[in-house]
């Protein structure tokens, strides 16, 4: 069976609502789960697992042991010009940019074992109506990882991108990253989140996701996907919905 799980904090994104009950348009045939961590006003939806946000010993791009080798993770992090030391504020954000790799850990453990097949979603990702999902959930049955993503037009996207474009493994923004706006995957392919987690290995972002289910493993039975979707902050406001 197939389960959609929704993580994040709903409270960053004023029309959550809205995003939810597009999101069952498109995946309303299977059942909904939410997470949310601890402390933050609870989102008005059924089946929320509320769980301790983490905390964090170490960096997840700086000081992580295991360094993607990636040419966009590079322009980040090597010292003493990457992007996120000449940016205090996003140094910060990145520290703890594996909370959303734990906080799906978190939801999927706690699923009963007849979902074998997840979908993943976000509070704040803005799913099309216009595209079809079910080749990618078929092939995600059959073990492989997709991930979806849009970027950000100039001006923002207009809609969520109306299409669906495969990538190369060495396409642009591609190596050793899942795109993580949208993702489904084979539930027995997501593990050892927390043992990674404490051995300070977890890297965070698209990083992280290619780390839990492709490096480790070795198994490289995944495609990043361009389209099918945008997150609300990179949309044009006011949204809209009519053309979603």
């Amino acid at each position: 069976m197939i389960a959609v799980c929704v993580s994040g904090i709903s409270s960053f994104i004023p029309e959550y609502e809205k995003v939810i009950e597009l999101q069952r348009k498109v995946f309303g045939e299977y059942d909904f789960f939410f997470q949310q961590w601890e402390g933050y006003p609870e989102p008005n939806v059924p089946n929320c697992l509320y769980t301790p946000e983490p905390t964090w010993d170490y960096h997840c791009m700086s000081d992580v042991k295991v360094k993607p080798d990636c040419n966009i993770f590079r322009r980040y992090t090597d010292k003493p010009n990457g992007k996120m030391y000449r940016k205090p504020k996003l140094f910060e954000q990145f520290k703890h940019s594996a909370n959303q790799q734990v906080a799906h850990y978190h939801l999927v453990e706690s699923l009963p074992e007849k979902y074998t097949t997840i979908i993943r979603l976000r509070f704040d990702t803005l799913v099309s109506t216009k595209v079809d999902f079910n080749p990618y959930l078929e092939l995600a049955k059959q073990g492989w990882v997709i991930g979806f993503n849009t970027g950000q037009a100039p001006g923002g996207n207009p809609t969520p991108i109306h299409k669906l474009e495969e990538q190369s493994h060495d396409a642009p923004g591609c190596p050793w990253r899942i795109w993580d706006h949208i993702q489904f995957h084979p539930r027995d392919r997501f593990k050892n989140v927390e043992k990674l987690k404490n051995n300070h290995e977890l890297n965070g972002s698209e990083w992280g996701w290619y780390q839990i289910f492709v490096h480790q493993s070795g198994n490289k039975k995944y495609k990043n996907v361009f389209g099918g979707e945008s997150i609300t902050k990179w949309t044009q406001q006011p949204l809209q919905w009519d053309k979603f």
